[in-house]
């Protein structure tokens, strides 16, 4: 949600001093007393603090807190270690913690539920603890943002990404649901949100990346096939490269080949390497590797989403 800030300190401005793009990993010393009072006042429920503790499987035998016991109250929770605390940031994005502030809020001010007795009760106004996590981590130019939750994946912490990469990303699963290809919309938002969370599962992305690719592809080029896959995909394109053009032109002016799709869906294709594990080239997925594929992915989604390879009208007679 957030980018890094914009904003540069006025000495800094005075001094004619380049922007500072620094992204911090982490929680740097200039963000942990923000993120402690922010776990602090956003968990307004004991339960919330009891559903943190089994979440994250906490116990004293691991960890060090405060009083030798376990978390019990939202001081407590705010009080853990530095290395444990955006891992409870994550954990209460994950457990709704803006909701739970918000059901909350309503019980104590019950009239605000209706536009009528917010006129005439005129409660505090219900601040959203998320919003305020977000700017806070913007501010800080933190290297993680909030993720919002959707029907693929729940809330949670993300690394920051260029915002004009994201929005690509997310016309490339607008485009898929237009074209009807509801599954690649939801296998690409599935491997995005695997390759960027706080505690990224590479393997998984890569899968999910291969598949929103296949969803798209498939039912183009290789539909009679039941057991197609992306390989598949590739072998048609590979052996019938001429019946088919980009709608981009060449250096010549006419349509060209589609020989860069076909080198990007290998490059995705033979760099799933742990897809059949014990093979001698065989190797685990990196984090990188992952968060290549996945943006190539999404090129390659949003292009066969909109018919960017045409399939060539046969020659006249």
């Amino acid at each position: 949600m957030t980018t890094s800030p914009s904003w540069q300190p006025l000495s800094d401005r005075e001094a004619g001093l380049p922007l500072d793009q620094t992204v911090h990993e982490g929680v740097p010393e200039h963000l942990e007393p923000g993120l402690r009072s922010w776990v602090r006042d956003s968990v307004v429920t004991e339960s919330l603090v009891h559903r943190v503790v089994a979440a994250l499987r906490l116990s004293n035998g691991a960890r060090t807190f405060a009083n030798g016991r376990l978390p019990s109250s939202a001081g407590d929770l705010s009080r853990v270690p530095a290395s444990m605390l955006l891992d409870v940031v994550d954990c209460l994005l994950y457990l709704d913690v803006g909701e739970v502030a918000h059901h909350e809020y309503l019980v104590k001010h019950p009239d605000a539920a209706s536009a009528l007795g917010a006129i005439f009760s005129k409660p505090a106004k219900f601040v959203n603890p998320v919003r305020i996590l977000d700017a806070l981590l913007g501010d800080a130019a933190s290297a993680y943002q909030v993720r919002e939750a959707d029907d693929v994946s729940h809330a949670g912490l993300e690394r920051v990404v260029d915002t004009t990469v994201a929005e690509s990303a997310a016309m490339a699963t607008q485009q898929a649901e237009s074209s009807g290809r509801n599954d690649a919309s939801f296998y690409l938002r599935n491997s995005w949100a695997k390759a960027y969370a706080l505690h990224p599962d590479p393997s998984g992305a890569y899968v999910d990346a291969v598949r929103a690719v296949e969803d798209v592809a498939i039912p183009l080029y290789a539909s009679a096939d039941p057991r197609a896959t992306l390989g598949a995909v590739i072998r048609e394109l590979d052996g019938n490269a001429t019946a088919y053009s980009m709608v981009i032109l060449d250096n010549k002016a006419v349509p060209a080949k589609v020989e860069t799709v076909l080198s990007l869906m290998r490059l995705l294709w033979h760099g799933h390497r742990d897809r059949h594990p014990g093979g001698q080239t065989s190797a685990p997925i990196t984090l990188e590797a992952a968060q290549a594929a996945v943006h190539i992915a999404v090129l390659l989604v949003q292009l066969l989403s909109t018919s960017a390879v045409t399939k060539n009208l046969p020659p006249q007679p």
